[in-house]
This record gives C-alpha cells, sequence and structure tokens, in this order.
C-alpha cells in the first residue's frame, strides 16, 4: 500500500481536476459487485459515464504507475447541515465532546456485546480528551457534551449526554 499512498499524492490533483470527479481515494477494487482483494486508487464520481461520452482527457485510466483504479458512482455530495444544535435524541453527525476538550462528531451509537448498554462512537480525541490511549486524560465517568463544548452558543450551558 506505501506504493499506492505515495503515488497518490502525485496523482490525486490530476483525478480530482477531471470532469465528474467528485472525490478520489485509495481502497479496494471491486468488479462486478465483488472484492477483488486488489488496492486500487478509487475515483469518487457523480454518475458513471460512458467513456464514449466523455473528452480522452477526462477518461479516468484504468491504471495509473501500474496501479489499478476503480470508478465508483456516489451521486451528489453536499453537505447536509451544520451539526452543532442541540439535538435530541442524539443521532450520529451531530457536535459532541469531552467536557475539558473542544468538539467533534458523533460517528455511531453502538450496543456492548456484553452488557448490552447503548454507547457512543467516536474519536479518541473527541472522548477521552487526548490524541492517542499514552496521552487520554478523561476518567471513566467524565461528562461528554452536546454539543461539544467550542460548537454550543450556550456558553457554559451544556447539555450531559453520557458519563
Amino acid at each position: 500500500m506505501d506504493r499506492y499512498f505515495n503515488a497518490f499524492k502525485k496523482y490525486r490533483g490530476k483525478l480530482l481536476g477531471l470532469k465528474n470527479v467528485v472525490g478520489v481515494g485509495i481502497g479496494y477494487k471491486n468488479a462486478g459487485g465483488n472484492d477483488t482483494g486488489g488496492p486500487a486508487y478509487i475515483v469518487y464520481v457523480e454518475k458513471k459515464v460512458h467513456t464514449s461520452n466523455l473528452a480522452r482527457s477526462h477518461i479516468v485510466p484504468r491504471r495509473i504507475d501500474g496501479l489499478d483504479t476503480d470508478v465508483v458512482e456516489i451521486g451528489t455530495v453536499r453537505m447536509l447541515d451544520v451539526r452543532t444544535s442541540r439535538e435530541r435524541p442524539c443521532q450520529p453527525g451531530v457536535s459532541i465532546g469531552h467536557y475539558q476538550s473542544t468538539a467533534g462528531t458523533l460517528g455511531a451509537v453502538v450496543r456492548d456485546k456484553r452488557t448490552n448498554e447503548l454507547m457512543v462512537l467516536s474519536n479518541n480525541h473527541v472522548l477521552a480528551n487526548g490524541s492517542s490511549v499514552q496521552e487520554a486524560r478523561a476518567k471513566t465517568g467524565d461528562p461528554i457534551l452536546q454539543p461539544g463544548g467550542c460548537d454550543t452558543a450556550w456558553k457554559g450551558k451544556w447539555d450531559f449526554i453520557c458519563k
């Protein structure tokens, strides 16, 4: 994968400049709806267009520097809403954060397999007030705010969503 990441830096700007391309990344190639297991540049387009309807300069090559590409149709990309207001019930995508931190995004609501308890899933810096396990400054029972601290308009009038 290192080879892909190194070449990706070189080609992502060119790929993003192609007509209809809305995003690029690195992942695994799909063919006929099946994961091939092989790494590929993933080129996201609003709508797949037959190559006969594109100028030659806007066709995504099948391979770049010997590495496969995979064109994936994802539709229109747009921001849905600013998610920094108080939301009840909380849903993935809203602003949350450790009470001593800034803010981040509630990624998902999950269920603990052992206890069956509902929990929130987000990044370490959002919930643990640190950027790594070694740096985490949160303690069990610390409040998590919604919206996160730097996203609130109420300045000090947050709601706790979990402890």
